[in-house]
């Protein structure tokens, strides 16, 4: 039986967050290793999965990384999430699903939570519609937008489909509104964020996607169905978790 190896796409996206938020204190969460990497199946059919999470910057900042890989398939997917402070702190979300040779879905947004975020959203939309506007046409929305996405999406939200030339424009934009998003919308508040228990309108959000993730559609035939639902409710999307 031959030995598959990974496809290796989009392994960038945690190293140019770590780079850009790295300042900020980062904190490794407690969990299982058999949540941070796991391997299913055997042979050109294998599975692997590498995913972490961590408290930044006190507590008032979380994140939840994850990429699922097998042969023909990488995706990743990087979540930034404020704590009790979504008034003041967005969320920082991105998504690539690469199959073969092509993009099969790419999102990137900041996302505004909460009746309190009003605030918030005008100083994010000053800060990423003129990125928006760099980007958008060279990655067009498609159209056929999932309703999900289309319940949730700001303004700025980049969300495509194509050729590796709009993986390489989508990289761009991921460091540009990450850079923004951190230089612009989460160090100048951070002062004034608090830690503490999670707000109710980011414990809402995260189970949105936990619900509509097409990580479950990937993990389950191979990972069983108690394993991904474990790992999508309990950790990637789950509750926030003390620093190891």
């Amino acid at each position: 039986m031959s030995e598959a190896k990974p496809k290796d796409v989009v392994g960038w996206t945690l190293p140019m967050a770590e780079a850009r938020l790295g300042d900020l204190a980062w904190q490794r969460e407690a969990r299982p290793d058999e949540f941070r990497r796991a391997v299913f199946g055997e042979g050109a059919k294998r599975l692997w999965v590498t995913a972490d999470g961590w408290q930044l910057a006190g507590g008032r900042l979380s994140a939840r990384y994850a990429r699922i890989q097998t042969a023909l398939a990488d995706v990743a997917t990087l979540m930034v999430y404020p704590t009790a402070s979504p008034d003041r702190l967005p969320v920082f979300a991105c998504e690539w699903v690469m199959l073969g040779d092509r993009a099969h879905v790419l999102v990137l947004d900041v996302e505004c939570l909460g009746n309190a975020a009003d605030r918030l959203r005008e100083r994010a939309r000053s800060v990423l519609m003129p990125l928006h506007a760099r980007y958008a046409d060279a990655l067009p929305l498609p159209d056929d937008l999932p309703p999900w996405f289309a319940e949730i999406r700001e303004a700025w939200a980049l969300f495509t489909s194509g050729d590796l030339t709009r993986l390489a424009v989508m990289q761009q934009a991921f460091e540009a509104y990450l850079q923004a998003t951190a230089g612009n919308l989460y160090r100048p508040e951070l002062a004034h964020a608090q830690a503490g228990d999670e707000h109710p309108a980011v414990t809402a959000y995260k189970q949105h996607h936990a619900a509509h993730s097409p990580g479950y559609a990937l993990l389950a035939p191979k990972a069983g169905e108690v394993w991904t639902r474990a790992f999508l409710w309990e950790w990637h999307f789950g509750p926030l978790h003390p620093p190891a």
